[in-house]
């Protein structure tokens, strides 16, 4: 589904330059392996033992039936500043640190993306543990996390395959909350978009519900590149998924 400039939301018209398009997400393409869950509980690969292993492989199952995975972009003219940590969209102006704005720098354009796994995995994953299943209740939400990262991929693919048809690249995608790029600026991005877009709300103190949620931008154009690794940028050393396989999506063409 895609709309245009004059198209109307919250009874106010896109903003100039904007397009949106949401995505049918592929739901058979949405996929959470054992090998991706085992790194987050601390485990190595040859050391899970079999209770664990089939539990995991059980979840995964349970959360891909309960799942309702969206996902949705909208791309924006990138404007010239000179600020060397923020970036401008339509007038707004995001503080995004020096690393990301260095890693967006050569954008012609945003894409602002949001993708949620929807309330079935958190929802199970609480039961769980209200149950006094931590354990199970740990791995529901890991999966919840990995399934998010799935979606994200679609979306950052559906968006390199655009911008290749238009004979341009894409960066990385980034997240408020990462990089010096404050969790708050979360804000600004989704009054961008149309009010619960992809079933996601954000609340005052910008936790987005459902809480498998995640949004961010992706940079457009001739010259930014994408990179396979991209954690030695990040102080955040703490991060769940710092070392982890890189993302996998599609390099670009040469």
């Amino acid at each position: 589904m895609n709309f245009r400039k004059g198209d109307f939301f919250n009874n106010q018209t896109y903003l100039a330059g904007m397009e949106l398009e949401l995505l049918n997400i592929d739901r058979s393409q949405v996929r959470v392996n054992s090998a991706e869950i085992l790194p987050l509980l601390g485990v190595a690969s040859g050391d899970i033992d079999t209770h664990t292993g089939e539990l995991i492989k059980k979840y995964i199952a349970e959360c891909e039936k309960i799942m309702s995975p969206r996902g949705g972009f909208a791309t924006f003219e990138a404007k010239v500043v000179e600020s060397k940590d923020e970036i401008e969209i339509e007038g707004t102006r995001f503080h995004t640190g020096k690393i990301l704005r260095i890693m967006l720098q050569r954008a012609e354009e945003y894409a602002f993306f949001v993708v949620t796994a929807g309330p079935g995995p958190e929802t199970l994953a609480r039961e769980l543990i209200d149950d006094g299943q931590y354990l199970e209740g740990y791995i529901v939400d890991l999966i919840g996390s990995g399934i998010v990262e799935s979606v994200a991929n679609q979306v950052h693919q559906h968006i390199r395959d655009l911008a290749e048809s238009r004979g341009m690249n894409v960066t990385n995608r980034y997240s408020p909350g990462y990089c010096s790029w404050n969790v708050s600026e979360q804000q600004k991005l989704f009054r961008l978009l149309p009010e619960g877009y992809c079933g996601i709300v954000l609340s005052d103190s910008s936790l987005m519900s459902p809480i498998k949620s995640l949004s961010g931008i992706i940079g457009i154009g001739a010259s930014v590149m994408y990179k396979d690794y991209t954690c030695e940028i990040c102080s955040m050393k703490d991060c769940l998924f710092r070392r982890t396989a890189p993302l996998r999506v599609r390099p670009s063409k040469a």
